[in-house]
């Protein structure tokens, strides 16, 4: 349990703004640039998409390449595999708490083209939706999940923070 504490811990103190709960009717960001999936030096970026199903439910995880500016790097690369990882342990033992579930990921690497532009943080940005319907949100930063200490943790809580309700 205590483990469990620290881990929440250390994303809420990582995060600017990390949580929210608030319910948007659809994944719109305001007055945002398109990226076009495009790096800001003209390189397409790669979508990856992940898809888990167990007892009827669905649970899709989305590198995005509409709300990224720039690739997977190593670490970030990294991180993603440990959230897949760690979703898969909980996946074992538990099921999906919705039918429909999503978790996308942003990466905002150079803050120069789009959405990462307009918020100009280095960051790395997980969003849960159910049934398309926005739920909770986790801001990381870069530094964060490129720390061989913490991003096994920090993947471990995202996914508690976003299956476990």
């Amino acid at each position: 349990m205590k483990k469990i504490i620290l881990i929440f811990a250390i994303i809420t103190t990582s995060a600017a703004g990390a949580f929210s709960a608030k319910s948007d009717n659809a994944f719109e960001i305001k007055d945002a640039e398109k990226l076009e999936g495009i790096t800001h030096y003209g390189m397409p970026i790669e979508e990856v998409k992940k898809t888990y199903k167990k007892n009827n439910a669905v649970l899709e995880i989305v590198y995005s390449k509409m709300l990224s500016d720039d690739n997977m790097d190593d670490y970030v690369k990294r991180f993603y595999d440990e959230l897949l990882n760690q979703v898969e342990k909980w996946l074992y033992e538990k099921k999906l708490p919705a039918p429909n579930m999503k978790i996308v990921i942003s990466n905002c690497k150079f803050c120069k083209v789009g959405y990462c532009k307009k918020k100009n943080l280095k960051e790395v940005s997980l969003i849960s939706f159910i049934d398309e319907k926005k739920k909770k949100q986790v801001v990381l930063n870069h530094i964060d999940i490129m720390d061989k200490n913490k991003y096994v943790d920090i993947a471990r809580s995202a996914v508690i923070i976003f299956l476990d309700q």
